[in-house]
């Protein structure tokens, strides 16, 4: 990722990568998952719309985001034999409406709180030339009789950070109909 002058590299990135178990520890991961156990979440419909997101992440407090892992899979009948999957960023923040997800301490006795908003079926406005970023895109093939596995939305923990006031956005979208999804998405928070 290219550097501004006003980047600072997270030291405890660096010397904790190898050791996420250490972050949470320290009370600097954070999930967020299904609001009802059971219930899947159905996002966009169709194709892919630019200010149609499935999930967003807000960062509103002053701390680095750094995805780390997010596993989806479908309920019920599978929506199409090919999903395409787009992460990207956004410098500056940008969003409109979404139904929020509540975010909790991956240490449940720590009392750090998420400084990272999410929500689920997300509408922002037109982006602003040059602030969005593709960070990962994928195409995800399967069976259509029945969800058959799980998918790996990031490619690897750590494949990117969102600066303080930034955004991650993340499009799961069926070829022609939406996919219902059970997840779980993680990500740390470090003080820049």
């Amino acid at each position: 990722m290219a550097r501004t002058s006003s980047d600072k590299i997270p030291l405890p990135l660096i010397r904790n990568m190898d050791t996420i178990a250490t972050m949470v520890e320290e009370g600097q991961v954070f999930g967020v998952s299904n609001v009802t156990i059971g219930t899947g979440i159905t996002p966009v419909t169709g194709g892919y719309v630019a200010t149609t997101p499935s999930f967003t992440f807000r960062n509103l407090g002053n701390k680095v985001m750094v995805p780390l892992f997010a596993k989806f899979y479908q309920t019920g009948t599978v929506a199409d034999v090919r999903i395409a999957v787009h992460v990207s960023t956004l410098e500056t923040g940008q969003f409109t409406s979404g139904t929020a997800l509540t975010a909790y301490n991956r240490n449940q006795w720590s009392s750090n709180a998420a400084t990272v908003s999410p929500f689920h079926t997300s509408t922002l406005p037109a982006f602003t030339t040059g602030n969005q970023r593709l960070r990962y895109t994928a195409s995800i093939f399967q069976t259509v009789t029945a969800a058959n596995a799980d998918i790996d939305l990031f490619p690897e923990p750590g494949f990117t950070m969102v600066r303080p006031s930034g955004q991650l956005d993340i499009w799961t979208i069926g070829s022609t109909s939406a996919p219902t999804w059970f997840f779980s998405m993680e990500w740390a928070e470090l003080d820049v």
